[in-house]
Parts: structure tokens; C-alpha cells; sequence
């Protein structure tokens, strides 16, 4: 019998399964020659990635915009999809159009394939995209429709449009044959279900193919998915949730009538898609679909004012921030953490630079006069947002290569990501605002913290309706009332949606606690956890004095993992491991995030063999979270394994094709053993990498702008501002 000598990772298909089967390598004989796991280029209809299997019949495109046959059958499904942003994803849809014109003009027509392959798909397999747009064209009004999710064959993980499309079209069952109504659900069946199919599009990424010099990534839902608590793949903190999908999330089961043929047992999965696009119901004055999507985001996220910061050289923390003594014409500082309760990916989602959802904080004295405040303009402040008291906005500041932040999506003009405030899954951000306490001020005060959605930025609405007043505007507005029986108004105000609230008290007696006082303090180190290094002691007090609190094993264990992320980042190697090691003693099953903080201390003092054994445990805990392949390959590389950085590098590429981390390593272990391949891997990590002026450009738009140099920073200040 030969002897088996190892085992090496090779990658399995599936975007939603580990890669878990192994090769046998048998002594004596040579290993197989290296693979590369390469990025693939576009097609027929690039930049974007979709294809068709088949011969297109003439006419395909007129065949997808049709849903009109399908409402025959699905009336419930035809309305709720009608309703849904899917239906408006084309030019119809004022904003999407306002946008791609940019696209159109300064990238060439072509260049807009980019969106067609997930917006205009009716338009996009008829090549119309190349040209003008008909306004009236029934094409160009239809979106994502029934024809096209469920005519889908296959996925990748690319993303861009990365799906291939039956050109043979669903068939139309006889309802009175059961076996020609089997046919039809059998063409009709969504072969690829899930995150797979949604990941195609949710994925988005600009690159040299639409003509840009540089790579950036526009939205990535499927990545923040995969790697969080929601999949069971979390690795940042002790979390426990239900694993959800996003149709658990975004088609949740509605009721339905008796017409719908599609329903079991009165209910059918909701093709409402609903999310946090209140915009668009609102110009379309969808009072129904408006309240749906309101309800759907309330309480995804929490706000919280944790903590007062005392004056002094110092500071004294005083957490949580209730009953917190005040001092009459000092400064003190308040500390807000919001946190993503509920949201699969970050919060807020989709396009993360056109996202406007905002804190608000007012401070009011025992007389109800307001004496600071923050944010409480952004409802209506469209000129300024360098402004003093500017309100702090979890969305992505984009460049160009002036530095200077992009705020209306001129994607053409994007060159590196200046800041992202946006939230991971189940994780938090802190906020900090400085008051200047009157001295004639009437204590105590009364603190309302506010969390508020916009789907878009007024500048962005204001930019939008002038867009929609121009004749060829005005063109599409006719086209789209004749081909959905509808009125679209996008200069109407836009709906605010509050996502979440708190209230307490400072300088004065402390409000019934709402929450426990240990798990604010939990939430508040998790936050300051994101810090800069130098003031990650701040995140270590808030920890300890919450973990003295705290009820039980469990959430010492919680807190202990915080704690060891902080002594890691902070390089006490051997503490970050003595936390590790504590935790696992309150735990009744290690989770991934011990392993993935070892080697994470391990790793940052260059100890890469005693990371191999953290590192890799991380991966089969976690096998679809991201970083724990990014760190396995640079560790095993590190650590002479090339072999074993390759597998790992190949194992993350299949959940992520375009990571840089990735296709470096990859190309550091092909060059390494030899392999012809090498070259290949090197280009497609030349051309996805950060741009090499992307730091600087971050510089430059912090020398010109006091927004993007305060929000550069996590944990970073924001003046409050008296009443003029």
C-alpha cells in the first residue's frame, strides 16, 4: 500500500460551501502542478459579466419586459414585484437614469453595458444599450422581471451580472394539463436559489474594463453576508443569531388571495423585495409600499448615548451616560454608538456613497430650551455639508483624482474610497460630540438621540429633479406612464424614516435603566474597539468596568473577546492569548473568533508556525468568512507553505475573485514554486489592486475638506452647535 504523505485544500465548487475536498498526495510521486484561480473577463455584454446559454430567439428582449403573461397566473406576485424596486431597476426609474447618463457620457454607451447587465436586462440582450434609448420602449421601463431571475441557469460569484440567462424561454403551461403545467414549473425553477442568484448583481465592482483606471468596489452585500453571524461564519465577536438568507430577510412570506397559483397554504414568498428604498414609493405616492418599507427598517439598527466624557487632561468616563454629572460652562463630550441589530450586510446596504442615513442629537435644558445639537438640519440642509454641527452619515466618501469627495455618484470620476461609515453585520461605531455647557444653563438636561433614513441625499434628490425637468427627462416620465399607468414625482419630499431612538438625562437624577448596564458598556467597547491604536485604552477601560458587571459566563466571555481584539491590536501578544484562553473556559464550544484573534496576535508580532494552528482552525469554523482565508494564506506563505497558501488563497477566491490580499498571495505562491501560471496571477493582481495614489488622494481631501477629515477617523468628533 503507498503511504499518504498530505493533504492539501482544493477548491469546491458551490459560492455558498466551504471548500472542503482535499487531494491525496502519495509519496513518491510528483505533487500535480500548481493551479491559479483567475478573475474571468467579461463577454458579449461586457464590462458586465452576463451570459446566455443558447441562441437568443429574435425579439428576447421583448419576451423579458413581458409580465403582463405571467400576471395571469401570479396576480399577487405581478403586484408585489410591481411595486418593488426590482420593477423601476431601468430607466424608467429617475435616479437610476439621472445616474447612468453620467455613465453614458463621460465612459462611452458601451461603457453602460456595466449596469444594463443588472438594471436594463430586456434592453441589455438586445444591444440597445449601445445606443440611444428609446424613452417610450416598453424595454426600458420593465427592470428586473419574472423572465429574467427565474429564466437564471447558473451563478458565479464574480458579480457585475455574473449569471448566465436561458435564451429558451419559460414555458407557457395549458392549466387544464397537469403535465404541461409540471413543464412550466420546471422551466421556471430557479436553479440556483438564494444568495447565489441575488449575490450576482448585489456584488459590484468598477474596473479598467468599463474604462476607469482604477478598481473599486461599489457593493458587496454577498461578502459581508457570508462572512457574519447570519451564516453561522461570523468572526469578529461571541454572537448568536438565527442563520437567515436574504429571502429570509427581503421575501419573507405575505398572504395571498385565492388567484395566485403560486401560493401554498395561503401564503407566498413576497416579491415586494423590500429593503431601504423609500424614495421611490414615495415619488410614485405608494402610501401602502411606503409604510411596508418603513416597517421593515425600523429597529435593524440601535442608537445609544453610552457615556459622558468628564473635562480634564484625562477624562473621566462615566458609563453608562445616565445621571452623569454636568458642569455649568464646561465642555463635555458624549459618546453614541449605533449598532446593526437585524441587517445581513452593512447598514446601511446597496450603493454604500449614496446612502443618507444620519444621527441626530439634541440637547435640552429643564426649561425645554435647546443648548446644543447635531444633525437636526440634515433633514433640510442641502449647501453645506462642511458646515459646523454637520451631522455624522453612515454612507462611503468617494474620490476623484482631485481629492475632492463625489457626492452625487459621478462614478466615472471615482479614484480611491476616502472613509466608510457604513456598519458590518451585528457590529457597532461610536461617535463622539463635544457640547460647550452653557453657564446660565438650567439642569438637568434631557438627551433625544435619533437614527433617521433617507434613501438619497437632498443634493442628490435636488440634482435628480432638476435631471427629471429637462425635456428628455420629461420623455421618460410620458414613456413611463404609458407603460406602467403610473406618475412619478421625484422633486416631491423625500420620506424620513426614524430607525431608532433614545432618550436620558445628564446632570441630574438617572432615567429607569431600558437596558442592561453591562451590555451598553459591551456595546460602547465594541465600538472604541475600531479605534486608532493609541486610543484603544479607552475601548480596554470601557470593557473591564462592563465585564465586572456582567451576569454571567457568557457575557464575561463576550467581553473577554473584545478585550483580547483590543490587546491584540495593542501588541500584548501573550495577554490577547490569556483572554483567549479565559474566554474559552466560559464557553461551552470555542467559536471561530478565539482563533481568528490568536492568530491575529500571533500574526502581528511575525510568529507565523504558532498562527498556522489558530489560523486555519478559523477557516474550518468559518470556512465563508473571507478574512479568515486572507490571514491563512498569508500566514502559510509567511511560514514557507506556498503550497498551502495557494490552497487557501484559491479557497477565499472562490467566495471573493477579486480580493487583492487573495490574488497577491496567490501570485506570491505561484512564483514561488515555479509555476508558468504566475505571471497570469500577478497581472490580475496588478489590475485589482488599491490604486498607488489612493492614500494621498485620502490626504488631499482631508487637507480640503473639515467633513472628510473628521470623518477619515473612527471614534472621531463632532462640535455640537448652539441655537443662532
Amino acid at each position: 500500500m503507498r503511504k499518504l504523505i498530505g493533504l492539501a485544500i482544493v477548491i469546491a465548487a458551490g459560492a455558498c460551501s466551504a471548500p472542503t475536498r482535499h487531494e491525496t498526495v502519495i509519496a513518491g510521486e510528483p505533487p500535480p502542478a500548481p493551479s491559479a484561480t483567475l478573475p474571468r473577463a467579461p463577454g458579449q455584454f461586457g464590462p458586465s459579466l452576463l451570459a446566455i446559454k443558447g441562441t437568443m430567439p429574435a425579439g428576447f428582449g421583448d419576451t423579458l419586459a413581458d409580465v403582463d403573461t405571467c400576471s395571469t397566473c401570479h396576480p399577487d406576485v405581478a403586484a408585489q414585484w410591481n411595486a418593488s424596486s426590482h420593477s423601476f431597476a431601468s430607466f424608467g426609474n429617475p435616479i437610476y437614469r439621472a445616474n447612468i447618463e453620467i455613465t453614458r457620457t463621460e465612459l462611452g454607451k458601451p461603457a453602460s453595458q456595466h449596469c444594463g447587465g443588472c438594471h436594463d436586462i430586456p434592453l441589455e440582450v438586445d444591444r440597445t444599450m449601445l445606443g440611444d434609448i428609446p424613452p417610450k420602449d416598453l424595454r426600458a421601463h420593465s427592470g428586473v422581471t419574472c423572465r429574467v431571475c427565474h429564466g437564471i441557469d447558473s451563478v458565479t460569484t464574480d458579480g457585475n451580472g455574473s449569471y448566465v440567462l436561458r435564451a429558451q424561454p419559460i414555458f407557457t403551461p395549458d392549466l387544464s394539463d397537469p403535465k404541461s403545467i409540471e413543464r412550466h414549473k420546471q422551466s421556471a425553477t430557479l436553479r440556483p436559489l438564494g444568495a447565489d442568484v441575488c449575490g450576482a448583481c448585489h456584488r459590484g465592482f468598477m474596473s479598467p474594463d468599463m474604462g476607469m483606471p482604477v478598481h473599486l468596489s461599489g457593493l458587496d452585500e454577498p461578502t459581508a453576508w457570508k462572512s457574519s453571524a447570519w451564516t453561522g461564519n461570523g468572526m469578529g465577536r461571541v454572537d448568536q443569531v438565527d442563520k437567515q438568507t436574504c429571502l429570509d430577510c427581503h421575501m419573507a412570506n405575505e398572504a395571498a388571495s385565492k388567484d395566485e397559483l403560486a401560493a401554498h397554504g395561503g401564503q407566498i414568498m413576497s416579491h415586494r423585495f423590500l429593503g431601504g428604498h423609500t424614495w421611490m414609493a414615495g415619488m410614485r405616492g405608494d402610501a401602502d409600499e411606503l409604510a411596508r418599507l418603513q416597517a421593515h427598517l425600523r429597529g435593524v439598527a440601535s442608537i445609544d448615548v453610552a457615556a459622558v466624557i468628564e473635562p480634564g487632561p484625562t477624562g473621566t468616563w462615566i458609563v453608562p451616560a445616565d445621571g452623569a454629572p454636568i458642569t455649568p460652562g464646561a465642555r463635555v463630550s458624549l459618546e453614541v454608538v449605533v449598532r446593526n441589530l437585524l441587517v445581513g450586510h452593512r447598514f446601511p446596504g446597496g450603493v454604500l456613497d449614496m446612502q443618507d442615513t444620519w444621527i441626530e442629537l439634541e440637547v435640552r435644558d429643564a426649561r425645554d430650551r435647546v443648548v446644543a445639537s447635531s444633525g437636526t438640519q440634515h433633514a433640510t440642509e442641502i449647501d453645506d455639508p462642511d458646515a459646523a454641527g454637520g451631522a455624522h452619515v453612515l454612507r462611503s466618501f468617494p474620490v476623484g483624482d482631485d481629492g475632492v469627495i463625489r457626492d452625487l455618484h459621478q462614478m466615472p470620476e471615482f479614484r480611491a474610497i476616502a472613509a466608510n461609515q457604513t456598519i458590518a453585520p451585528r457590529d457597532a461605531t461610536v461617535v463622539r460630540y463635544a457640547m460647550d455647557v452653557p453657564r446660565d444653563v438650567s439642569l438637568p438636561l434631557r438627551v433625544e438621540a435619533r437614527l433617521r433614513h433617507r434613501s438619497r441625499s437632498l443634493r442628490e434628490q435636488r440634482a435628480v429633479c432638476a435631471d427629471a425637468r429637462t425635456p428628455a427627462g420629461r420623455a421618460f416620465f410620458e414613456g413611463a406612464e404609458g407603460a406602467r399607468s403610473l406618475t412619478l414625482d421625484p422633486c416631491r419630499a423625500e420620506p424620513i424614516t426614524e430607525i431608532a431612538s433614545m432618550s436620558t438625562t445628564i446632570g441630574g437624577p438617572a432615567p429607569a435603566p431600558s437596558r442592561e448596564t453591562w451590555e451598553r458598556g459591551y456595546e460602547l467597547g465594541m465600538a472604541l474597539t475600531g479605534e486608532v491604536g493609541e486610543k484603544l485604552d479607552e475601548a480596554r477601560g470601557v470593557l473591564e468596568q462592563a465585564r465586572a458587571l456582567a451576569p454571567n459566563d457568557r457575557a464575561r466571555a463576550m467581553i473577554d473577546v473584545q478585550l483580547g481584539w483590543v490587546a491584540s491590536k495593542q501588541g500584548r501578544t501573550e495577554d490577547a492569548l490569556a483572554l483567549v484562553a479565559r474566554a474559552k473556559s466560559e464557553l461551552p464550544k470555542a467559536p471561530p473568533v478565539l482563533d481568528a484573534i490568536a492568530a491575529d496576535a500571533l500574526v502581528r508580532v511575525w510568529r507565523w508556525k504558532d498562527a498556522i494552528a489558530p489560523a486555519t482552525a478559523a477557516t474550518q469554523k468559518a470556512p465563508l468568512n473571507l478574512q479568515a482565508w486572507i490571514v491563512l494564506a498569508r500566514v502559510l506563505g509567511s511560514a514557507g507553505d506556498d503550497r498551502g497558501a495557494l490552497a487557501a488563497a484559491r479557497a477565499g477566491l472562490a467566495i471573493q475573485p477579486r480580493d487583492p490580499d487573495l490574488l497577491r498571495s496567490q501570485a506570491t505562491a505561484l512564483r514561488a514554486l515555479g509555476s508558468p501560471l504566475a505571471d497570469q496571477a500577478l497581472a490580475a493582481y496588478e489590475r485589482f489592486r488599491a490604486p498607488d495614489d489612493a492614500a494621498q488622494l485620502r490626504i488631499t481631501c482631508a487637507d480640503l475638506s473639515p467633513r472628510c477629515e473628521r470623518e477619515r477617523e473612527v471614534g472621531h468628533v463632532h462640535l455640537m452647535i448652539a441655537p443662532r
